[in-house]
């Protein structure tokens, strides 16, 4: 017995070097194939991954082996490492792997080696190949990266066993003569030792590719993720919006949040507190009402750069959202839960744009990013919805540069007048002047759109001084009528911020001779006005010439009773988002507060955007005697309003009522 033991394993050893050289040319093979495959990109960490993957790579080597070793090798056995290729192709792929294997060696030895033992060679095939599929079970889930020679153990002990297995069934079935399946049998004891190497060699193969494809995939995770926040950065919204875009021709909208008032946050809470500040955002606008209100649109956030958040809203229009006042509604949702997280808060503006993301018939992502950063640097409305592409917003925005260019070299902008009527009487007590002026396509042009344009080509103070002087005018027309109507015009914090303003502002009265006591400047409350020395020097000038200095949306602000308190208005002007809700409780006791606030100071109260009688008629129960509003009049040129004055009487700065004029026919 012994002797036919070693005269079979000497023959087998002088077939060991071409053993040896298939296993190198076949791990070559798979470490190639692995190299510069691109299957799963993704990085995934368990076998089934990749099943028929395994299968074709393992199958087809074999295959040409099995060629090989049939049609080159004149050698009374035929040395080939097919059994080992089998119980890997199950062991990697499973059923699926297993089986592509198994049909292309069971195909390719009845090709090169006949239906000679066709029985014997099948199920010899297939126990080699259900081996591997067991030891699958046992560590296919297992991430690759943690395979350990103890798992080469345990594989190279189930080839064994299922190989010695598949020897004895063809022993016990005599599917061959015992001579030969003796002589089989001796071989593959002599062949353990090959087996080890190979299954090693391939686990180690699998180990080294698993783990450089984790760090390929966190590699690219983290460029596709702001290191300070966590949250996807613009690479990856880049990449999602081109993947997006080329799915289909739905609609999608950008929506982008920045920090308005972001110097006022960075002296409360330090320069790193957006660190922490966009990630609570995000989990604002993804949790809470604010979530529930976006989870329809698939909401995905990205840290579009370290002052800005954009939020991708699949299938929604842009004109919908407008029409909805989606955007109004999640800065309130987002504020209140913001808010509650944070004190320091309660003095943070949000502002929002909110653009198509298809923005023309040529989608091309790089370009909208760049454009919605250069749309985003010139926003400086709270709410902002962008409806035409950048391109044509450009356009827009360079003939609105223009026209202010033409108003304030011709001192003449388009000026219309918002009537301050007395509630109970109903006269005309003054007048706010307000742009009413057209596009080059004589479209309506929204004032808070002009001022942004004016501020960011640095025009503001210049156009404001002309509207300051069309209003002087217009003074002198009412004097020269006979109404003297104090008539108010708004002057921002930066204006007020300019050396020696108020001196020119006299100067230009007086070369009118247009009286102080007839001009109004209403300062916007939200613009939040400096304490510095020429904003003091400026307001100390106008109030002692007699010039009525107006707080405008009084309440809509956070600083509101400190300016207040600081700068010696004559008349406090609540907000038209407070009368609208005045019928609310709650809302008519921060009116109230508004009116104590006033009187205390020394300043009358007036209601902006009165527009139904039973708004004045609450109001006036309250104790405010003064508003404007569409319930009274819209805001109308200077000729109407004189008529509006002549037959509705007028009063005047001093306090005296001007009678309608007697009509004679």
């Amino acid at each position: 017995m012994w002797e036919f033991v070693l005269s079979a394993w000497k023959a087998e050893l002088a077939n060991y070097p071409i053993l040896l050289m298939q296993s190198a040319a076949m791990l070559g093979v798979f470490s190639l194939v692995l190299m510069l495959s691109n299957v799963s990109k993704g990085g995934e960490a368990v076998l089934n991954a990749r099943a028929s993957f395994y299968g074709w790579t393992l199958g087809l080597t074999g295959f040409v082996l099995l060629a090989m070793a049939f049609q080159l090798m004149n050698l009374p056995s035929k040395p080939y490492i097919g059994s080992d290729l089998l119980f890997m192709a199950g062991m990697l792929g499973g059923w699926r792997g297993g089986g592509i294997c198994w049909a292309l060696l069971v195909g390719g030895r009845f090709l090169f080696g006949g239906a000679h033992q066709a029985p014997a060679f099948v199920l010899d095939m297939s126990m080699l190949v259900l081996g591997g599929i067991v030891m699958h079970y046992r560590i296919g889930y297992k991430p690759i990266t943690s395979f350990g020679w103890r798992d080469v153990r345990n594989a190279w002990l189930v080839r064994v066993a299922f190989s010695m297995l598949a020897t004895g069934l063809i022993q016990v079935l005599a599917l061959v003569p015992s001579h030969i399946n003796a002589r089989v049998f001796a071989l593959r004891i002599l062949g353990c030792a090959l087996s080890l190497l190979i299954i090693g060699c391939m686990l180690a193969l699998l180990r080294r590719e698993a783990r450089e494809r984790e760090s390929h995939a966190r590699a690219l995770s983290m460029s596709h993720t702001n290191l300070l926040t966590g949250l996807p950065n613009r690479l990856a919204l880049g990449e999602f919006l081109e993947e997006l875009l080329a799915a289909g021709d739905r609609q999608h909208v950008l929506m982008t949040f920045q920090v308005a008032n972001l110097k006022e946050m960075v002296r409360a809470l330090g320069h790193d507190w957006t660190d922490h500040f966009w990630g609570e955002l995000s989990s604002s606008l993804t949790q809470g009402q604010a979530g529930r209100t976006l989870e329809a649109f698939k909401p995905r956030i990205y840290q579009f750069s370290d002052l800005s958040l954009i939020v991708v809203l699949q299938g929604v229009s842009l004109e919908w959202m407008e029409q909805e006042q989606m955007a109004l509604r999640v800065q309130a949702e987002a504020m209140a839960a913001l808010r509650n997280t944070h004190v320091a808060y309660m003095q943070l503006q949000l502002r929002i744009g909110v653009s198509n993301a298809r923005m023309g018939p040529q989608v091309n992502v790089a370009s909208i990013l760049r454009d919605l950063s250069l749309a985003l640097q010139s926003n400086e409305q709270m709410v902002r919805y962008f409806h035409s592409s950048f391109a044509e917003q450009s356009d827009k925005d360079e003939d609105v540069r223009r026209q202010l260019i033409e108003w304030i070299h011709t001192a003449n902008p388009p000026m219309q007048y918002q009537p301050k009527f007395h509630l109970m009487t109903r006269h005309v007590c003054g007048a706010e002047a307000l742009l009413r002026a057209q596009s080059v396509k004589q479209q309506p042009l929204p004032p808070p759109y002009v001022i942004e344009i004016a501020t960011r080509h640095q025009l503001l103070s210049q156009f404001e001084w002309c509207t300051l002087e069309v209003v002087a005018r217009d003074i002198k027309r009412c004097l020269a009528a006979g109404y003297p109507i104090p008539l108010a015009v708004n002057i921002s914090a930066t204006t007020l911020t300019l050396p020696r303003f108020g001196d020119r502002v006299l100067a230009f009265l007086d070369l009118l001779s247009v009286p102080p006591q007839l001009l109004f400047i209403e300062i916007t409350e939200s613009g939040h006005v400096p304490d510095v020395e020429t904003v003091r020097a400026n307001i100390v000038v106008l109030q002692r010439a007699g010039v009525g200095l107006s707080l405008d949306d009084f309440g809509t602000g956070y600083s509101a009773l400190t300016t207040l308190a600081t700068i010696p208005f004559t008349e406090v002007k609540i907000d038209h988002s407070m009368i609208a809700r005045i019928d609310q409780p709650r809302m008519r006791e921060a009116v109230a507060l508004a009116l104590e606030s006033a009187t205390r100071y020394n300043a009358a109260l007036v209601a902006e955007g009165v527009e139904t009688e039973a708004q004045s008629a609450l109001l006036l129960e309250m104790g405010v005697l003064f508003g404007q509003g569409y319930l009274f009049s819209r805001a109308v040129p200077m000729d109407e309003l004189i008529q509006m004055a002549r037959r509705k009487g007028a009063f005047c700065a001093d306090g005296t009522l001007r009678s309608p004029r007697p009509i004679r026919v």
